[in-house]
């Protein structure tokens, strides 16, 4: 884009080539198409950073459930090592 801003000849020759009657229109094209290209590829990060999102929160889940299953476990086995002591006096 900043070629064919600074380089008049190439902007000429694209503008002949294309059958643009003006230069400005043939830069305002090049610089929707390159617009649009930007939007395209954040469209496609945003989309990858949204599926990784989705697979961390539920890695996340999956460990807290892991987490609280392990701690029922062992609140479950201290309470039953406190009954048998109990039992024994």
């Amino acid at each position: 884009m900043l070629i064919l801003s600074v380089s008049e000849g190439i902007l000429v020759w694209i503008s002949n080539l294309v059958g643009a009657t003006l230069f400005t229109s043939t830069l305002f094209f090049f610089g929707l198409v390159f617009l649009v290209t930007i939007c395209l590829h954040f469209s496609i990060r945003i989309s990858s950073l949204t599926n990784q999102v989705r697979t961390l929160t539920q890695h996340m889940g999956i460990l807290n459930s892991e987490k609280q299953s392990l701690e029922d476990q062992m609140s479950q086995s201290s309470f039953d090592k406190n009954t048998t002591e109990l039992e024994k006096l």
